[in-house]
């Protein structure tokens, strides 16, 4: 039996992040959407609990944020606990094994500079400041 989850959504709240001892666990919702389209063509969104131990937990908190876009792979677990007033309580939680960060990295960052990719010794064209257009390159003499 193969019990394997592979999702891509967004995190609905701020992950929580909790320690017991040396372990760190680290709660959050993810929204996903639906597979089936609603009769006024609309997707459906499916709203799961995730859960994620120590590094990955870790990396999640320290860089993600309600709004951020993920992908995941984990497994699907059932849990059951007594709820205050005694009744036996029974809950599913992803428990995330591996998480990617989808979002791009500020627009400052995203676009990267002409000169980082310079080839060392390689003349750079040369712009007139009055109206931007290339100059003729100096001929060597």
């Amino acid at each position: 039996m193969l019990n394997v989850l592979v999702l891509m959504g967004r995190i609905t709240k701020d992950p929580q992040e909790t320690k017991i001892g040396e372990t760190t666990i680290v709660n959050f919702d993810i929204a996903v959407d639906n597979i089936r389209k609603e009769k006024d063509g609309s997707r459906g969104t499916t709203f799961l609990p995730v859960v994620c131990f120590n590094n990955i937990g870790e990396n999640v908190v320290n860089h993600l944020h309600k709004g951020s876009k993920i992908a995941l792979r984990g497994a699907i677990q059932q849990r059951t606990y007594l709820a205050k007033d005694g009744s036996k309580r029974s809950v599913y939680e992803v428990i995330a094994d591996n998480i990617e960060f989808l979002d791009q990295k500020p627009s400052e960052e995203a676009e990267p500079n002409a000169e980082e990719f310079a080839v060392e010794n390689e003349p750079q064209p040369k712009f007139d400041p009055m109206t931007g257009k290339p100059l003729k390159p100096e001929k060597k003499k």
